[in-house]
């Protein structure tokens, strides 16, 4: 598969053309005051939330909600510390960033929707699903076990992330052309990626908007989703599991999903074995079409 290149990425649009017109923008705040951002396709149909991962943005779904708008009203949260939303000052858990969600969904006016969740949205998703009435959520590659708490320590990162941090502080201000060129240097080392301009463009943008700080403000006695059996045996909805290749050496995908599934009610798994972490830019047709088909199974019974 072919590698992102500087002169591909400089031909990019700035995301400002990327997104439709006609989509919408909402805010309010949250109970401590934090504004909360909101993106909304504003389409017809049932709704669906999609919950970004850390340091991008809602817009980083732009082209999985292009997909799922014909069919259904798509609404995209910033979390907090992200995109347009509100910058972090004090301690930040998973509740909190799943109070936040509660607070825009009845704010967008949205109840008894998919919750799709990426990442870190997928913790939020599945607490959100947990503590709320849902028609099914989707975990997309959630961390299905403790991540090493020195791997986010901002002010002494192993190196590795330590070159990630610097691009990512790089990225703010600087032109769209030359952005997206420095853009490459947050890419998952030694991966080989051929993502949409849409996926990539939204990547980016999403980056140059995070605020580090959440890293000094994260509540690390909050545990992954994975680790709380409680949270996954409340879930009275049906779950769609997608997972990929393990971020870290030596993780057992395997292990790890049977311990999931050992408490779920009832749901469905699916390994992407040829993507990393970001299965919908790396698989995005495939995982467009498990999706979807896990929300049209909701309408017929299927997945009930």
């Amino acid at each position: 598969m072919p590698t992102l290149r500087p002169e591909t990425v400089m031909r990019f649009r700035p995301l400002a053309r990327l997104v439709p017109e006609r989509w919408t923008t909402g805010s309010i705040a949250a109970g401590d005051g934090t504004a909360l951002h909101w993106t909304d396709t504003g389409s017809d149909g049932p709704p669906v939330v999609l919950l970004h991962g850390v340091q991008v943005d809602g817009l980083s779904w732009l082209r999985t909600a292009r997909a799922l708008e014909a069919d259904h009203r798509v609404i995209m949260p910033d979390l907090r510390g992200h995109g347009r939303s509100g910058r972090v000052h004090a301690t930040v858990s998973t509740q909190t960033l799943v109070d936040d969600v509660a607070v825009v969904l009845e704010a967008a006016g949205i109840g008894h929707p998919v919750i799709v969740g990426h990442s870190m949205g997928a913790d939020v998703a599945g607490v959100l699903a947990a503590q709320h009435p849902m028609r099914g959520v989707v975990l997309v590659d959630p961390v299905l076990r403790p991540m090493p708490p020195a791997m986010f320590d901002v002010d002494d990162p192993p190196p590795w992330m330590a070159a990630i941090f610097g691009t990512l502080r790089a990225l703010g201000a600087r032109p769209h052309a030359e952005r997206v060129v420095t853009g490459l240097g947050m890419l998952p080392p030694g991966d080989e990626v051929d993502w949409h301009e849409a996926d990539y463009v939204s990547y980016v943008e999403g980056q140059s908007r995070f605020d580090l700080a959440l890293y000094r403000h994260l509540d690390a006695g909050t545990p992954p989703l994975a680790a709380s059996p409680a949270v996954i045996a409340a879930i009275g909805c049906p779950i769609l599991l997608l997972t990929a290749r393990p971020m870290l050496p030596g993780a057992d995908i395997e292990a790890d999903v049977t311990a999931f599934t050992a408490h779920w009610r009832g749901g469905r798994h699916m390994h992407f074995p040829d993507s990393g972490h970001a299965i919908p830019a790396d698989q995005f047709e495939r995982f467009v079409d498990v999706v979807t088909g896990f929300i049209d199974g909701l309408t017929t019974g299927r997945d009930a």
